[in-house]
Order: C-alpha cells, then sequence, then structure tokens
C-alpha cells in the first residue's frame, strides 16, 4: 500500500519547496501549486500570510509565497481600504480575535466578519472609519477641470460647500419657498 504525504507531513522538504509554483490570484491571493503527490494541492495564501488550508500561517504554502517574494516576483494586488478578502485574523477595531460571518458578506465589502469583543458591531465600525478616510482623502463631489494650458474651466465642488441643515440658508434663499 502506497502513502501519499499530506502538506503536514512532506512539504517541508527541499525538493517539494522548489517544485512548488506560485502565482498571483486576480482577487488579492497567491495560489500555490505542489507536486501531485501533496494533497491538498493547491494552496490560496492571503497578503495576511494565512493559508486557506487549516494550517493557517504554518502552512508551508506560506512559506513558499516568502520564497517567491524574496526572489524579486510579483507581489499580489493590494485590497482597497475597507475590502476584506476574508476574514481579518485580528479585529482592526480593538484586536480581539473574529471570526467569519457568511451573512455579512458583499461584492463591495468582501468577506463579513465579527469580532468575540464586539460582534458584528466591530465590523461596521471598521467599514465607517474606511469610508471616512476614503472621503478625508477625496473631498471632491466634482473635482475641478482644466483646460490643458492650466486655465480653470469649472472650480469643483467640494462635499464640504454643500450646504446642509446644519449650516444656515444663505441670505434671501428659503428651501419652503
Amino acid at each position: 500500500m502506497s502513502h501519499k504525504p499530506n502538506v503536514e507531513e512532506d512539504i517541508t522538504t527541499l525538493s517539494t519547496m522548489r517544485e512548488a509554483i506560485v502565482t498571483v490570484h486576480r482577487e488579492f491571493f497567491y495560489r500555490v501549486a505542489f507536486p501531485q503527490d501533496i494533497r491538498p494541492q493547491i494552496h490560496w495564501v492571503g497578503k495576511d500570510k494565512r493559508c486557506a488550508c487549516g494550517l493557517g500561517a504554518g502552512c508551508q504554502a506560506v512559506a513558499a509565497v516568502a520564497n517567491y517574494l524574496k526572489a524579486g516576483s510579483e507581489r499580489a494586488p493590494d485590497p482597497p481600504v475597507g475590502f476584506y478578502p476574508v476574514a481579518p485574523q485580528a479585529c482592526p477595531i480593538c484586536g480581539a480575535a473574529t471570526y467569519y460571518v457568511p451573512d455579512l458578506n458583499s461584492r463591495l465589502r468582501g468577506a463579513g466578519w465579527a469580532c468575540v469583543k464586539g460582534s458584528k458591531a466591530h465590523y461596521w465600525e471598521a467599514h465607517v472609519r474606511a469610508l471616512r478616510t476614503h472621503l478625508a482623502e477625496n473631498p471632491w463631489i466634482f473635482p475641478p477641470v482644466l483646460a490643458p494650458d492650466g486655465e480653470v474651466l469649472y472650480p469643483g465642488l467640494k462635499r464640504d460647500d454643500l450646504i446642509t441643515e446644519s449650516q444656515p440658508w444663505p441670505a434671501g434663499y428659503s428651501p419652503n419657498q
């Protein structure tokens, strides 16, 4: 009876590490393919240095990605601020452990998660912080338009320029008329 090695048993050999094929996957991950006699053969390693297999950070696929990057190979793209390809290992609000919550998955926000201390409230707070950061970095609703010679064709409109109910209305203007 032949014995097929699994990741925990035999992946640490140098020859197996050399045979690992690492590629960048378009969704912020590295795909690691080990030789066919290693099970599981395909691994997905995130930018957080964790493998999607049960071994997490202890998986040798993480070491294969580290070797790949040390060799100067292509890096996986960073996810947009506030987008979580997988649940974070630690809550960005309090640092406690998190767990996956499929009901919160979103095409725009990524994987849903909750914190063991702050539950889903910390998930939403992390997203609100990301939105506030984004808004602070980009104050424009409509950016200015400049001609090729530098002449301002349209001065632009910033969020702060909008009148809100907390601001007084301009003299002579009444929204009820």
